[in-house]
């Protein structure tokens, strides 16, 4: 990505220039042709100008027309002019690279230029210009935006050498940001962007204003702090810093409640590469039926601007709290440029009592830590698990089922009658299981079980070996139907089961 060109609010000083140019040729060609003192001095003066059409590299500017009331007052020294109500520019189209402004128009009214005539410094560096200034964009047209109005309105100081804008931007949608904007004469910009507010009103805006932004995204709750510095020179990439910072930020992504987001993203964009990462980052609870959390990340991220999804992921730390347990992925660097990417997920303590608690069959339980390793392996087909383990920690505990979830589970064959009997107070000392999950959403477990029953044939030894599916995405429809996440989403489970034709969950 190249950005040497300047943006539409540096065009637009840059044509600003132009008209002051004209109004100091106008004045220098009034005073008197012999040398000495002299002074000048214009009350009410008016001008009307027809500019021609500009271009500067890759940026066009049609239809420039100003019109300027002012009082000018002049000597040997210095030149002064106040532009008065009335002064505006007005562009009627820019083009740049990608983006198009229409009816564009900069109030002058309350701007000064200031010159000093004597001296041997470059022009520029003796010209000053100070006052309010706004400009309103009819509309502005970019692949990233959806069109609509902007204005900026601020203050406008320094020598043309090096124009500065303080103000606020903002769109027609109610986005608004606090820009700060200084421009070296035809070298380099350097823009700072702030946005800060509530999260739920910064989403509504953004939605309203990013084509990108995800559908499925809304933000409900929290504070966001947006810090943005970028310098574009000529003939160099444009380098960015930025800093976005969530304070308990809550909301819904698809059918995903996340409560409690706050921690800092950090930007970087500088010579063809971009960078990005998390820090002090942490969440509450992520819940999309069944709830993970607190979870808690350290992360960099690395790639190339011509590539920025191949790039590579330094994972420093990823832990979450999981049913009564903990999850963790060790240190690692995932390089997305090559495919499969392969995530090891460590599983400690989990609670055999929450697990079981995931599925609304009366009388199910059972007491027991889990422990075990899920190697998570990413396609573009999806997610997979091949090969996972997971495993009861001594002694054990003890699983009670009700007989029809049995029979219905296990058959009613009269091998199986016995098993039915023995699993419905059964103490074990040894569970373990191995899973696969495929992409398409089948959690497979082939499961373990040696112990007893102590009302069951006197408590005699039994070993059982269980295969069991699952489909997981129906599943977590089901939990979300059931109100465990909020509203929200249940609501939008819905919308979309009756979308498709589908009246009950699957």
């Amino acid at each position: 990505m190249t950005l040497c060109r300047p943006p539409p609010m540096i065009f637009v000083t840059k044509v600003l220039r132009f008209c002051l140019w004209a109004i100091l040729l106008c004045v220098m060609l009034a005073q008197p042709v012999y040398g000495g003192g002299w002074s000048f001095a214009l009350q009410q003066g008016r001008m009307d100008i027809d500019l021609p059409d500009y271009e500067n590299d890759a940026w066009k500017a049609v239809g420039i027309r100003a019109k300027v009331v002012n009082s000018i007052q002049a000597s040997s020294e210095q030149l002064r002019v106040t532009f008065k109500p009335g002064s505006r520019l007005a562009i009627g189209r820019v083009d740049g690279p990608g983006v198009e402004l229409h009816n564009v128009r900069v109030n002058l009214d309350g701007v000064g230029l200031t010159v000093e005539l004597g001296g041997s410094d470059p022009l520029p560096e003796r010209t000053r210009i100070d006052g309010q200034l706004s400009v309103d964009i009819g509309e502005l047209t970019h692949p990233r935006l959806i069109p609509q109005r902007w204005r900026f309105e601020g203050m406008v100081h320094g020598a043309l050498a090096g124009l500065e804008l303080n103000g606020r931007l903002e769109s027609g949608a109610g986005l608004a940001l606090d820009l700060s904007l200084r421009n070296q004469f035809d070298d380099e910009v350097i823009a700072n962007l702030r946005l800060s507010g509530a999260a739920q009103a910064a989403g509504n805006v953004l939605s309203a204003t990013l084509n990108d932004w995800p559908e499925l995204l809304s933000l409900d709750s929290g504070e966001l702090v947006l810090e943005t510095s970028l310098r574009i020179q000529p003939g160099a990439p444009l380098t960015l810093d930025a800093r976005l910072e969530f304070t308990e930020v809550s909301g819904i992504v698809d059918r995903t409640a996340v409560t409690g987001l706050s921690g800092r993203l950090l930007l970087g964009l500088e010579d063809g590469e971009v960078s990005a990462g998390l820090r002090d980052f942490w969440v509450k609870e992520v819940d999309s039926g069944i709830g993970v959390g607190p979870i808690r990340l350290l992360a960099d991220y690395q790639a190339e601007v011509a590539s920025p999804l191949a790039g590579k992921l330094a994972l420093h730390q990823a832990t979450a709290d999981f049913l009564g347990g903990r999850l963790r992925i060790a240190p690692r660097t995932v390089d997305f440029s090559a495919q499969p990417w392969h995530l090891p997920l460590e599983v400690y303590d989990l609670s055999l009592e929450r697990v079981l608690q995931l599925y609304p069959t009366e009388g199910l339980s059972g007491t027991g830590r889990l422990t075990g390793r899920l190697p998570i392996r990413v396609t573009q087909s999806g997610v997979e698990v091949e090969r996972g383990t997971l495993f009861a920690e001594a002694p054990g505990g003890v699983l009670t089922m009700p007989a029809d979830r049995l029979r219905a589970l296990l058959g009613g064959s009269d091998a199986m009658a016995l098993v039915v009997q023995a699993l419905q107070n059964f103490h074990y000392s040894v569970l373990s299981s191995t899973i696969h999950y495929d992409e398409k959403g089948k959690l497979s477990l082939g499961v373990k079980l040696e112990g007893e029953n102590p009302d069951y044939r006197g408590g005699q030894p039994v070993v059982l070996n269980i295969n069991l599916e699952e489909d997981i995405p129906a599943l977590l429809t089901s939990l979300q139907l059931s109100g465990r996440v909020n509203e929200a989403v249940t609501e939008r489970v819905r919308e979309r089961l009756k979308q498709s034709g589908q009246e009950a969950v699957p």
